[in-house]
C-alpha cells in the first residue's frame, strides 16, 4: 500500500513541478515587456501567488514522501 501511495505522491510532485514551470514561463513572458498594462500587472501578481501555492504544495508532497521513506526504513 505504501508503494502505491509513494507512486501517487511522486506523480503528484511531477505534475506540480510542470504546473509551476508553466506559471514561471508565463510570468517571465509578462516581465519581459518594457511596460505592463494594468491587466498584465494583475496577471503577474496572480501568477506569483499561484507559483507560491504550487511551491507550498510541492513542499508538502516532498514531506509526505520523506515520511513514507522513513517509515519504510523503520519497518525494514
Amino acid at each position: 500500500m505504501s508503494e502505491l501511495l509513494k507512486s501517487e505522491l511522486e506523480e503528484k510532485l511531477q505534475i506540480l513541478k510542470i504546473e509551476h514551470q508553466a506559471l514561471d514561463k508565463r510570468l517571465m513572458e509578462l516581465e519581459s515587456h518594457l511596460s505592463m498594462t494594468s491587466e498584465e500587472q494583475l496577471e503577474a501578481a496572480r501568477l506569483k501567488k499561484q507559483k507560491l501555492r504550487k511551491k507550498d504544495e510541492m513542499s508538502m508532497v516532498k514531506d509526505k514522501l520523506g515520511e513514507l521513506e522513513e517509515s519504510a526504513e523503520q519497518g525494514s
